[in-house]
């Protein structure tokens, strides 16, 4: 089961990172604009999942899930904070507004962190059963950290 992003990408440009060769797609701090890596000067991607928005997340675990890099055991507790726009909900059961819902959908978020908030909610609530899912998940997201995710043979 993959979580769809909305909007579908060419096999190539997802893979070759196209956005990366041109330079206005590149942010300040070298982080590629809208990919969710950190691409180098010499034109190498790599993951950042301590920086990524939600739809980055989605369209990076589907891919990672496609390749055999992660399995779906290891990324189910992703999904609360890649959910699509339409599937965000406020507290009280409302629908978030569209343009809200875009937003949080396009503003990076630290998965680590969020993961490790979520454990020490598990071990306040003694559920061992939730810790160890978060655990494992983290685990998996740590083993891709950092790892190439695209090189722009452009560069």
């Amino acid at each position: 089961m993959l979580v769809q992003a909305g909007v579908s990408y060419s096999p190539l440009v997802a893979q070759t990172g196209t956005a990366r060769t041109d330079p206005s797609a590149q942010a300040a701090d070298g982080q590629a604009a809208g990919t969710g890596d950190t691409t180098t000067s010499a034109g190498i991607g790599r993951y950042d999942f301590s920086s990524m928005s939600p739809a980055q997340m989605r369209d990076t675990v589907n891919r990672l899930i496609r390749s055999g890099d992660l399995s779906l055991d290891e990324t189910g507790c992703l999904l609360s904070i890649m959910a699509p726009p339409s599937a965000r909900l406020r507290v009280d059961g409302a629908q978030v507004s569209a343009a809200e819902a875009e937003r949080i959908d396009n503003t990076p978020v630290d998965a680590f962190a969020m993961l490790r908030e979520g454990i020490a909610g598990a071990r306040w609530r003694n559920d061992s059963a939730s810790e160890a899912a978060l655990t494992r998940t983290i685990a998996a997201l740590q083993r891709v950290q950092g790892a190439v995710s695209s090189v722009d043979i452009r560069a």
